[in-house]
Formats: structure tokens, C-alpha cells, sequence
């Protein structure tokens, strides 16, 4: 893997992370998740409410997908999808971003009628 292909992983790896994290975080689907998971008293509760905590973990899992090449060729169409999720997630990010940071420039005016 050459450094420009790395740089663009890990740079694919963060964002994905950052809208994992995210979509936990503030995401009215997982909302009942979290409600349940506030219950829990244990590690796995606390892991899962810090954002900065679970932050770490997904970065782990989201790098080790994108810069991992598998010796089971069995194993490439499942990393291939794992992949194209994280793909998706981290376009996703930055679509919101480039939307939270070009809002007042390219909404659509609306006029009262």
C-alpha cells in the first residue's frame, strides 16, 4: 500500500468514525437503543455513553477493516461490503459537514404564499 493510499484510509476511517459515532450519539433510531444501554452499570454501559470513549474503539474496527487485506480469499466479498459501509458512512459525514458549512449559502430560498 503506497502513503497516499494510507492517507486516504485513515482519512475514510475518521470520518466513518466520527458518523458511527454520531448517528449513536444523536440519531432518534438509536434512541431506544441508548435508553436501554443507560441502564447498564458496567464497562460496556460506559464505553457506550462516552462519545470519546467509543470513539477509540470504532476508529480501531474502522481502520483494521480499511487496512487489513485478508489471506482467506473467502473472507474479500464480505471485507469488500464491510468496506462500501464504511465508504458510505464516511461520504455521508461529509455531505453533513459540507451541509452544516454551506447552509446559509445554497438552501433553497422559500417564499411565502
Amino acid at each position: 500500500m503506497s502513503p497516499s493510499d494510507l492517507v486516504i484510509r485513515l482519512a475514510i476511517a475518521a470520518t466513518a468514525t466520527w458518523q458511527i459515532v454520531e448517528i449513536w450519539q444523536h440519531s432518534a433510531l438509536m434512541a431506544p437503543w441508548r435508553q436501554r444501554v443507560e441502564l447498564w452499570r458496567n464497562r460496556l454501559g460506559e464505553l457506550l455513553r462516552c462519545p470519546f470513549c467509543l470513539s477509540v474503539w470504532v476508529a480501531w474496527l474502522c481502520c483494521a477493516l480499511l487496512l487489513v487485506e485478508p489471506t482467506e480469499p473467502s473472507w474479500q466479498s464480505a471485507l469488500a461490503v464491510a468496506r462500501g459501509v464504511l465508504y458510505g458512512l464516511a461520504v455521508s459525514r461529509l455531505a453533513n459537514l459540507g451541509n452544516d458549512l454551506f447552509y446559509s449559502y445554497s438552501r433553497t430560498p422559500r417564499f411565502n404564499r
